[in-house]
């Protein structure tokens, strides 16, 4: 194996492992909420839920085939498991989207003021969530489906590391040429409809806020509302993800265009793979540093350090100690 294909799967190995880490410590917390601290929840965790466990699943489905390069597995997964993979790969991928663009719309309608027309969609919003994800489930899971015929399992593995997303399935294309196109015609007004309605509601997002902190500018900020604060906090993390997600989108866009219709690059592949789960790993992440929610290192080691037996030295320090307990104020 070559030293930069080594140095291209310790990377994606490493991305892989910090994303899952923060996705399943962020879904450790959302269900210890919801069966323990229910005074905790906010009105985002569900939608915020589905997209831990999406970003779970899409990590997972990405991680497969660098192991199976790295220990130099045979292709045993035949066509079916190619199917499973890639169709499961593409459908989480989609519904990132669509979770992202749910989440910027419902934070959107929660921090808009009473004189707005979309005050009115405070009390609904709530309702429809449920409802949204059975809708975007049963949309991907048939829009997809011609992911059935037309993947298959490499016979001939000669690829390399830059190819690692064919080197045991590929998509074969252009099959059915009316099929293809309504399929890629499908995929593109989606992609245009949930992009567009993310940034509208990062823009009435930012504009909310801006007129917010003008009201506010000349009030001490002891004095504001613990609540204001804590939706501003959130909102404030909701656009970091949005611009963070649309940057990626439009940059892995590019380089795929790039690579369809002027050339293939194998750093450009390389780019375009990291691309892929480069929201998923980072994502949950930003949700922990900004969720007081989830407790801290320094919380556990205090937490750990508190079980210890207490010596005659620190007995006077351990009992002068705060606690690090979770907040109940709902942020």
């Amino acid at each position: 194996m070559l030293g930069r294909d080594m140095a291209l799967i310790t990377c994606s190995i490493t991305q892989t492992g910090i994303g899952l880490l923060g996705n399943l410590t962020l879904l450790t917390v959302y269900i210890r909420i919801f069966i323990s601290r229910p005074q905790q929840k906010k009105s985002t965790d569900v939608i915020l839920t589905q997209l831990t466990v999406i970003n779970s699943v899409t990590l997972l489905s990405q991680g497969v085939p660098i192991m199976m390069f790295l220990f130099d597995v045979e292709n045993s997964l035949g066509n079916f498991g190619c199917q499973i993979m890639v169709y499961t790969r593409r459908v989480t991928r989609a519904l990132t989207i669509c979770t992202t663009c749910l989440l910027s719309v419902f934070q959107a309608i929660t921090i808009s003021p009473s004189t707005s027309r979309w005050a009115q969609l405070k009390y609904q919003a709530p309702k429809c969530i449920l409802p949204s994800f059975l809708f975007f489930w049963i949309l991907h899971l048939f829009l997809y489906a011609n992911l059935w015929r037309t993947t298959v399992a490499n016979k001939n593995i000669n690829l390399t590391i830059s190819k690692y997303n064919l080197k045991y399935c590929s998509s074969v294309f252009w099959m059915s040429y009316l099929a293809d196109v309504a399929f890629l015609s499908a995929i593109t007004l989606r992609d245009i409809f949930f992009v567009f309605f993310m940034t509208w509601a990062s823009v009435y997002m930012v504009i909310v806020l801006h007129q917010h902190q003008k009201k506010v500018q000349h009030i001490h900020s002891t004095s504001l509302s613990p609540k204001s604060s804590a939706e501003t906090r959130a909102t404030q993390t909701i656009l970091l993800l949005v611009i963070f997600f649309v940057s990626i989108y439009w940059i892995n866009t590019s380089i795929t265009l790039s690579l369809n219709f002027v050339e293939e690059d194998i750093k450009l592949t390389d780019t375009v793979s990291y691309l892929i789960i480069c929201y998923p790993s980072l994502c949950p992440w930003m949700l922990i540093g900004s969720d007081p929610r989830v407790p801290k290192p320094q919380c556990f080691l205090r937490k750990v350090r508190d079980l210890s037996p207490p010596s005659p030295l620190s007995e006077g320090q351990q009992t002068s100690s705060s606690p690090c307990p979770l907040p109940t104020a709902v942020w």
